[in-house]
Order: C-alpha cells, then sequence, then structure tokens
C-alpha cells in the first residue's frame, strides 16, 4: 500500500464515524504500543492530588498535552494510587482503563490491551521486558517507588521501536524534591495477618537546598488468601538530584526489591475431572507442597544528566541497569484426567530453577520548540540503546514420588532428590534505534506531527538446545499525524500505524516465530474541561496483523508451552474515558473498553481476554458535613472470557462485576487513617484460564492503613 493510498483510507475512516468532516491523514508506522512519559519536565503528580496529568511525553518524544497526542492517553496518579491502596504494577493496571490483568499465579502476571498482550513496560521511559517463563520478578514491581503510571493504549514504534499495538505502560518514579526535611509513615494490616510498613524521607543535603535526597523503605509480610501461602517483601529506594547550576541537573539512584513466597502456587488448579465436568474448589486450594518457594531478588541503578540549552530546548542522557535473579523450588499439577472419586489420573512435576537477568538502557533525548511562519513548533531527537542477556537453569534428572489423592490434598508431599542444574536457556538481545520527530503547526488549530525512525534488532540465544537468532537491520518507521482543535476545550485526531515486531515465543520445535508484521488505524475526539483538570477522550481503532502467536499446548519434552502463528488477524473496537476532578470535593476516573477479535477464517482469537470492561472509581471529600472524611467506591466489570481443552472442550468465566469502597479520615494535618474494601459481595471468580487450568481471583479484603507525615 502507498503512501497515498493509506492517506485516503486513514481520511475516509476517520470521516466515516462523523468525528469531523474533512479528511485528515495521519501515518503511524510502529513496532509497538502507544506511550506516555512525564518525566522531570512535568510536575509530579504526588504534588497536585489530582487524577490527571495534564502533560506527558509521548510516542513523539516531545512534551505534549493529552489533548495534543494523537492516541488515548490514561494516567494513574498518585492520588488514586493512594486512595485504592494500589500496591503493586498489577493492581494498578487492573485500575487502568483497556488493560487487562491475568494471574498465573501469584508470581506472574500477564498484562494485554485491545486484544494482544503487553510483553514490556517501561520505567522513565526506558525498557523493562517481561518474560514470565523465566521470570526475574519483572510483572510484580512495587508500587511505592512510583509517582505515577502512564500508559497509551495504541502504537509508539517512533521512541520505543518493536512492540504491540496494545498499550505502552510507562513506570514514572518518585524524585527527591522536597527543599525541607519531611517524612511520611505507614503502617498497615490486611484481612490474613498480612502487615506492612513504609518510611519515605526525603531531606536537602546543603543549605541552599540545590542538592536534594529522598529515601524509601517498605516491608510487606503475611499470608494470602491460598492455603499455607505466604509472602514477604522488602523495596529500598535511594534517589539524589542536584541542580549543578541553573541550567544543569543531576539524578542519581538505586532501588531494590525482594520477594519470598513460601508453599508458592506454581500454575492453576485443574479445570475438568475425567469424565469431563468442570470442578469447582475452594479458592483457598494450594496445589504446592510446603517445601516449595519462590524468591524473586532485583535491584536497579539509574542516572540523567539534564542540560537547558537556552530558555526553549533541552537535552537529557538516561541510563539504568537492572540486575534480576530467580531461585525456586516448585511443583505443577500436570495432567487433564483427574478422577473423580480417588483424586488420581495426575502427574506432579517438581522443578527447581535458577534464571538470571540484565538489562541494560542507554538514551539520549533532545527536544524543544523553535518559531517559524509566526507559530510556534516542537520538535525532538533521540538515540536509543536496549541489551538483555538471561541465563536459565533447571534441575535435571530429579527423584521424585507418584501423584496421590488430589480431591484430599493437603500438601503432603515429599521434597524431591534433585539433580544437577543445567542450562535450558539463553538469550542475548540486543536494539538500537535513532528517532526524529516535530511538530508543525499548519495554522492556529491545526498541527501535523511527522516523524522517522530506525531501528537494528538482533538476537542470539538456546532455548532447550535449538539455537535462537535473529536479526533485522535498518527498519524503518515512519510516523504521521494531525489533530485538529475544534475550540480550546476538544480536539480530534486520526493515526495509521504499520507494527513490526519479532517475537519470543517458540514452536513445537522450539524454533522461533516469525515477527508480528501488520497496521493499526485509530481516530478519535478528546476533551479538557475545568482548566484541564478533567480529560476525556474517545477512540475507535481497527488492529491487523499477520504471525499473531496463539498457544497449542504443553510441549512434552520441555513441559512449557508452544505457539503457532495466525494469518490475517484483525481487531476492532472503541473506548470511552474520563478522569480527573470534576470539583474541588469530587474525583472520577471511569473508562468502558470494546472490542472483538478474529483470525482470517473468522474463528476468535485472543479469547481469555475480556471483549468488554468497564471500570468506574470515584471519591468524595465530605469536609462540608464531616470534617476530614473521604468517602470512595468504583467497580470493576467485565465480559466472559473462555478457552479450550483438547480433550473437554470450552471451559470459561461469565462476566462478573467487583465492587470496592474506601474511607479516609484526615485527623490532622499530619495524622490519617484510611480503610480498603475490595470485592465487597465476595465474587468468586476464575481469573486466568490456561493450560487446563484456572486460578481464583482474591477474595473480600479488607486492609488498613494509618499514616503519619511530618
Amino acid at each position: 500500500m502507498n503512501v497515498t493510498s493509506k492517506a485516503i483510507r486513514i481520511a475516509l475512516y476517520g470521516s466515516s464515524i462523523g468525528l469531523i468532516s474533512t479528511a485528515y491523514a495521519e501515518t503511524v508506522a510502529h513496532l509497538d504500543t502507544v506511550e506516555v512519559t512525564a518525566e522531570k519536565q512535568s510536575t509530579s503528580s504526588e504534588e497536585t492530588g489530582r487524577y490527571s496529568q495534564k502533560t506527558a511525553k509521548g510516542s513523539t518524544g516531545m512534551l505534549l498535552t493529552a489533548k495534543e497526542t494523537p492516541q488515548s492517553v490514561t494516567a494513574v496518579t498518585h492520588q488514586q494510587i493512594r486512595d485504592q491502596n494500589l500496591n503493586s504494577l498489577a493492581k494498578v493496571l487492573e485500575a487502568t482503563h483497556g488493560i487487562s490483568v491475568s494471574a498465573f499465579d501469584r508470581g506472574r502476571y500477564s498484562f494485554s490491551a485491545r486484544g494482544f498482550g503487553i510483553d514490556k513496560v517501561k520505567v522513565d521511559g526506558m525498557d523493562l521486558k517481561i518474560n514470565n517463563q523465566w521470570t526475574t520478578g519483572e510483572s510484580t514491581e512495587n508500587s511505592v517507588l512510583y509517582d505515577r503510571v502512564e500508559v497509551v493504549r495504541g502504537a509508539t514504534g517512533l521512541t520505543t521501536g518493536a512492540g504491540d499495538p496494545s498499550a505502552s505502560v510507562n513506570l514514572v518514579r518518585k524524585r527527591a524534591n522536597s527543599t525541607s526535611h519531611y517524612t511520611i509513615l505507614e503502617g498497615g494490616i490486611g484481612r490474613y495477618g498480612d502487615i506492612n510498613t513504609m518510611i519515605d524521607h526525603s531531606l536537602p543535603l546543603n543549605s541552599s537546598g540545590s542538592v536534594k535526597s529522598r529515601f524509601i523503605v517498605e516491608h510487606k509480610n503475611g499470608n494470602t488468601f491460598i492455603k499455607n501461602e505466604k509472602e514477604r517483601y522488602t523495596t529500598l529506594y535511594g534517589n539524589i538530584e542536584a541542580d549543578l547550576t541553573d541550567t544543569t541537573k543531576l539524578g542519581l539512584g538505586i532501588s531494590y526489591q525482594k520477594e519470598k513466597r513460601n508453599a508458592a502456587l506454581w500454575g492453576g488448579l485443574p479445570a475438568f475431572y475425567s469424565d469431563g465436568e468442570e470442578t469447582n474448589w475452594i479458592r483457598s486450594k494450594n496445589a504446592s507442597p510446603d517445601w516449595t518457594y519462590w524468591d524473586n531478588e532485583s535491584v536497579n541503578y539509574f542516572a540523567d544528566l539534564t542540560q537547558k540549552l537556552g530558555d526553549k530546548w533541552e537535552i537529557a542522557l538516561k541510563s539504568n541497569y537492572r540486575i534480576g535473579k530467580h531461585n525456586s523450588e516448585l511443583f505443577y499439577f500436570s495432567g487433564s484426567s483427574l478422577n473423580r472419586q480417588d483424586g488420581l489420573g495426575w502427574s506432579p512435576w517438581p522443578g527447581k530453577f535458577r534464571n538470571e537477568n540484565t538489562q541494560s538502557n542507554v538514551q539520549l533525548d533532545l527536544s524543544g520548540s523553535f518559531s517559524a511562519w509566526g507559530l510556534e513548533h516542537s520538535a525532538a531527537f533521540g538515540i536509543q540503546y536496549n541489551r538483555v542477556h538471561r541465563n536459565s537453569y533447571a534441575a535435571d534428572n530429579s527423584i521424585f514420588d507418584g501423584a496421590s489423592d488430589f480431591n484430599r490434598w493437603d500438601g503432603s508431599y515429599a521434597r524431591p532428590k534433585w539433580g544437577n542444574m543445567s542450562e535450558k536457556y539463553y538469550q542475548n538481545l540486543t536494539e538500537f534505534g535513532a528517532y526524529v520527530s516535530t511538530r508543525l503547526r499548519i495554522t492556529d488549530r491545526l498541527s501535523t506531527i511527522l516523524g522517522s525512525r530506525i531501528s537494528s534488532y538482533r538476537t542470539e540465544g538456546i532455548y532447550y538446545g535449538t539455537k535462537q537468532n535473529f536479526n533485522a537491520h535498518d527498519v524503518w518507521t515512519p510516523y504521521v499525524g494531525l489533530t485538529f482543535d475544534i475550540n480550546p476545550q476538544n480536539t480530534v485526531y486520526v493515526s495509521y500505524t504499520d507494527i513490526f515486531k519479532p517475537q519470543n515465543y517458540v514452536d513445537y520445535n522450539n524454533k522461533l516465530l516469525s515477527p508480528v508484521t501488520g497496521e493499526t488505524y485509530e481516530t478519535g475526539w478528546k476533551g479538557s474541561y475545568f482548566s484541564n483538570n478533567l480529560q476525556t477522550q474517545l477512540s475507535v481503532f481497527e488492529t491487523r496483523q499477520d504471525n499473531l502467536a496463539e498457544y497449542v499446548g504443553i510441549n512434552p519434552n520441555t513441559l512449557l508451552g508452544y505457539y503457532k502463528t495466525s494469518k490475517g488477524a484483525k481487531v476492532r473496537g472503541f473506548e470511552i474515558e474520563a478522569s480527573g476532578n470534576l470539583t474541588q470535593e469530587l474525583k472520577l476516573s471511569a473508562g468502558y473498553t470494546q472490542w472483538t477479535g478474529n483470525d482470517a477464517t473468522g474463528n476468535p482469537i485472543n479469547t481469555t481476554q475480556p471483549r468488554k470492561q468497564f471500570k468506574l472509581f470515584a471519591t468524595y471529600n465530605m469536609n462540608s458535613l464531616i470534617q476530614g472524611l473521604t468517602v470512595g467506591a468504583g467497580i470493576n466489570w467485565q465480559s466472559k472470557i473462555y478457552t479450550k481443552q483438547a480433550n473437554y472442550g470450552i471451559y470459561q468465566q461469565k462476566s462478573y462485576a467487583l465492587a470496592n469502597l474506601m474511607a479516609r479520615y484526615q485527623f490532622n494535618d499530619n495524622l490519617s487513617v484510611q480503610l480498603n474494601i475490595d470485592n465487597l459481595f465476595d465474587k468468586k471468580y476464575r481469573n486466568a484460564l490456561s493450560f487446563g487450568q484456572y486460578t481464583y481471583g482474591e477474595p473480600f479484603y479488607t486492609h488498613l492503613n494509618l499514616r503519619y507525615e511530618f
């Protein structure tokens, strides 16, 4: 398809939904989903108390408002994270509009949007890749480190390189921003006797306040709703921000996270009996013995140097280095022929694993504005380098007992005699890219965004003895976008995106699948009201992909999943969202998402992801009635999910809704107490369906937290 035909098609697509009568063309060549990054140039959401973020660096690398960005932009701010007690990355994304979260177990989460998976997140705009088969805790990040989580649904090939047109997630770190001593102390307890303690301390390191520091320590420890399972998390964070001159800033930091999980459920519970009937376990049932454990440990070193160049330009050099480690002895329930009467017909598969993962990122960005033709324009340039190195090991020829009655299973199972550890997976992944972008204001109301990126990818690896090598050089990603301001409050946009994504999925022979290719169309409307405190948006999108990975089953040689590619996959849908402060007292975050997806033969794809979602959470400050009281309520609803099991057919989770409540009482300027109630009506539901198994979602849960600031 040439550029002219693409433009015509985009114009027709945009006008067909009646958003604008003028045909505008936007071409966004891409490899991934969109993503927003509002870093040091924008105000920390800790300081605003809002449910919306006014500006962000998005898929273009330029600091734009949400209305100026031609993709769907969402931010879960610090205030919303606190109000809903969203204490992990998974919980934050569960509250994010358009994002679906599935828990394979309590140590691995998958994220998806618009029918496709999200296989990486970003931290301050730099990649953190997720691999749930060989995890080191990437999907279980603690949210205490982050000021906000920014999400753009769509595509961001210009600044991110390879990826899916699902959503790009950017975690924006908290920074040392106080020129005086300031401390926050927190302590809380949950329904299962799980406790949390936190210290957040800020202080200047010199008399002028030009060198600031911040240190965070958090510890969480306790039981879960799963029998015998215990979790312990420790998080440490340190950051120093220094104004070297009036125009030069240096940031240095380190974060550390350790999670230990005992009697750790690995995978889910069997979905069928051998007679074809579905199982219905109690939610606390655990398929793992007491001796199992699952330990993740990671440390991040980061640094950034920012230099202002006059009044309009800024150059920033950023780097991040992450070391991740995983050690575990786990127990997997294997088989789909569980006998209803004697509880046999299944096979135990214990495993001992060790994973090592390093991820390196270096990024140079130049951005600013310039005047021409009587109008102000923007531009950005960037160079990015990412490298991932993985080594994974497993025990060979271990000796272990056979199956026992799973119906009466109490976790009693002898610890295996582990064999020697040997390398099963090795990977070196290198990505390099350079981009340039500009926002040209054609008139006061009409703007075009132009960009171009060149990327290279190289993967070398071995997967259970099979070489996995892939190279792609000089992959070109053009980007074109249009936005039109109907008036100061309302804007319409249209976009087009090419997709190119190397994959980590393997077929039955352990060969890497071919890269995903395709295109995405999107058009929409955005509004900003009440001095930009309330943001609204509507988007309509269509994505077409070839070589989309589809799960087939478990490879008996590796006992890991294998996949096939799907031709002609097509997804269509729309999203509606409103978030922000309606008044000083009322804060709101609400959104609805709907999509359909099929392959070339008309068969539905990715059926374990909900086709429809509605999420709402609101808080109201009751000071006019009861001084110091804030109350909140919310609901998360999703449509059914389902999948097929080879021997017994379809199993599913019907549509369901979860209600949540919160109340906070501010005794004085320093002391407050907050109560959160999740799953108010104790809905029993299946959270994830895979491998002939399922996991249950969290039952009714309460958490009480005391906070003191001084």
